[in-house]
């Protein structure tokens, strides 16, 4: 191979060169070189351009590697080369680029043409995009790398340092990828020091990584994994790890998840691999849930009305007939339908027991066994009650999604289960006991947000109360309890209302005591009977509405809407608020300032601490 030296005349070899960009400026005697004899793949040259302008190297460099430029209108300049030895055209394009680099420019290649444009506008300029691979080309380009053992996210804050001003390096998690936007030869050092990372974690070499949740339970949190973890096989010592990114991922060696619930953490045993697979899953789980309010409406409408009518009368005594000569025989006799008798055994304050209209004959009072009674004749009563009922109770209560929820309101009343006597006499102190229960209205629901909005709702509605039951004494037996209950599940549509149960009763009870024969006489019958009628009518309806809240925002408007309640109640009865008081409500918290949107992307990075 002949080697030439550099020629005296500049001129006359640029004059040879194919006019890919037009000249500016002549340069200096200096700096010349003759092309006219030059031999492509079998001559070496020498480079010694001082202070020669850009637009003018670009017209060399055309000639000596036979390739097309664009020169943009913004590259502009003067750039000195010098080479004291003799180099190839091809190592002379790779000193005519580092130039290029040094005074801000970048070559591009586009089809079969090179555009020469400033660096900070090539990432804008339609690069080249390079598949992993073997690269060819110069300048600047963009090129996929795709990585096989260590997560993208990890490398890109080790090699972000590397990139050029002008360059770009993202990372890519779908693929396991890094992008990297940059010069040929930055690109290709970058790929060898990926090449010295990316390799397989040694086994047996694991890191203890504490990772601190944000929503989540880490109880739960460990609970679930730790069921999994367990059941996936992991690779036999010695065997090839399917990289990451592949068809099947499955872990590396045993893996073991502990729950810290101080402070909501999860502390987790693993290898560096093993641990990005679990850090994942924990992070699709680790995510807000939404919460479901509902509200409850239990209507109850009632009637009752209840007419009694009647006549009793009985032979009048006299006192000395049974008293002073208890052995004269006295006649006595009548009827008695219950309100005579209560008057006789009353003894004087006995009429104040009886309700409605009573008209009676009265003549003094008996003794009898050492007790005084009144000596009723007769005895007439009618007595006409009407009761409405109308009760509105509207329970609600507020829960996460897929958590059970109770709301209890009333009383816990005792109910006697036993009582004894002390065994030492016959007299001795009665011990009850007695079981106290919650009696009220209660509602348990657990809820279940899907996809379209739907909320499944498990419930459990129930409504007691205290009852009198006529002939039994609650200091000896207890109170008795009406209980109403429903208990199922439904779906229902966000903000709409369903109703969920109800009872129609409609109960008529009719009673008449009278002498038989005498009372069945048209008119006069009325003399010799007595008769009640009792007529009960219930209504009762359970609805409940759910609303989903999503947001901050949702929870707020929530509250507020509660509080305008509360003070329209207390407004409509006249109720004052107390001066210096506790404020039903508490102020609305101000918003928080909205995050930059540095802030906003910057991912929260487990600690992670080496055995």
């Amino acid at each position: 191979m002949r080697v030439r030296t550099l020629p005296a005349l500049l001129c006359a070899g640029l004059l040879m060169i194919s006019p890919a960009v037009h000249s500016q400026e002549p340069v200096a005697p200096s700096d010349q070189i003759d092309l006219s004899k030059y031999k492509p793949g079998q001559d070496y040259i020498t480079l010694n351009f001082n202070n020669i302008d850009i637009a003018a190297l670009i017209k060399v460099m055309s000639e000596l590697t036979r390739r097309n430029f664009i020169l943009d209108e913004r590259v502009t300049g003067k750039v000195t080369l010098m080479t004291p030895t003799r180099i190839s055209p091809d190592d002379a394009y790779q000193v005519f680029l580092s130039a290029l680099e040094i005074k801000g420019f970048t070559a591009v290649e586009d089809g079969k043409v090179i555009r020469i444009i400033p660096t900070a506008f090539a990432r804008q300029s339609g690069l080249k995009v390079v598949p992993d691979g073997n690269m060819r080309g110069e300048g600047f380009v963009t090129k996929i790398i795709r990585l096989s053992f260590i997560d993208p996210q990890d490398i890109v804050r080790t090699l972000a340092p590397l990139i050029s001003k002008d360059g770009n390096l993202l990372a890519y998690s779908a693929t396991n990828s890094l992008i990297v936007t940059d010069s040929v030869h930055n690109i290709r050092k970058i790929e060898s020091l990926i090449h010295a990372l990316d390799v397989a974690a040694p086994e047996g070499k694991g890191k203890i990584n504490v990772y601190s949740l944000k929503h989540a339970n880490s109880e739960d949190i460990a609970k679930a994994l730790s069921s999994v973890v367990s059941r996936v096989p992991g690779v036999p010592p010695g065997a090839p790890r399917a990289p990451m990114g592949g068809p099947t991922t499955i872990l590396e060696g045993a893996v073991t998840i502990t729950a810290d619930k101080s402070t909501n953490s999860l502390i987790i045993i693993a290898s560096p691999a093993d641990y990005e697979t679990v850090k994942d899953v924990i992070q699709k789980l680790d995510i807000r849930r939404r919460q479901v309010y509902v509200e409850a409406a239990i209507i109850e409408m009632g009637l009752a009305k209840q007419r009694e009518l009647g006549f009793e009368f009985q032979a009048p005594l006299k006192s000395s007939s049974l008293v002073e000569n208890a052995s004269s025989v006295s006649a006595a006799g009548g009827t008695n339908f219950g309100a005579i008798g209560n008057v006789v055994a009353g003894g004087p304050a006995g009429l104040a027991t009886i309700n409605g209209l009573v008209v009676g004959a009265v003549k003094g009072t008996f003794k009898f066994n050492g007790q005084e009674f009144l000596n009723v004749g007769a005895l007439l009563r009618a007595l006409q009650t009407d009761g409405d009922v109308n009760v509105l109770s509207t329970p609600n209560i507020l829960t996460t999604d897929n958590e059970k929820a109770e709301i209890m309101v009333g009383e816990n009343i005792p109910f006697v289960t036993g009582q004894t006597q002390s065994a030492a006499t016959g007299s001795g102190s009665i011990l009850t006991s007695i079981d106290r229960r919650d009696v009220g209205i209660s509602l348990k629901i657990t809820p279940q947000i899907s996809s379209d909005d739907n909320v499944r709702l498990e419930i459990y509605q129930e409504i007691s109360a205290v009852t009198v039951t006529a002939g039994l004494d609650p200091n000896i037996v207890g109170p008795s309890t009406s209980k109403r209950s429903a208990s199922t599940t439904v779906v229902v549509k966000d903000r709409e209302t369903v109703v969920i149960g109800g009872l129609i009763r409609d109960n008529v009870t009719s009673s008449t005591s009278k002498v038989p024969l005498l009372g069945d006489i048209p008119i006069l019958g009325w003399l010799f009977k007595y008769k009640t009628t009792r007529v009960e009518k219930t209504n009762l309806m359970i609805f409940i509405t759910p609303y989903i809240i999503r947001t901050e925002s949702d929870a707020s408007d929530l509250t507020r809407r509660k509080g305008g309640e509360l003070e329209d109640f207390r407004k409509e009865h006249r109720i004052k608020k107390k001066e210096g008081g506790v404020p039903a409500l508490p102020e609305a918290p101000a918003a928080a300032p909205e995050a930059s949107p540095a802030q906003a992307t910057k991912p929260e990075q487990p600690a992670e601490i080496a055995p």
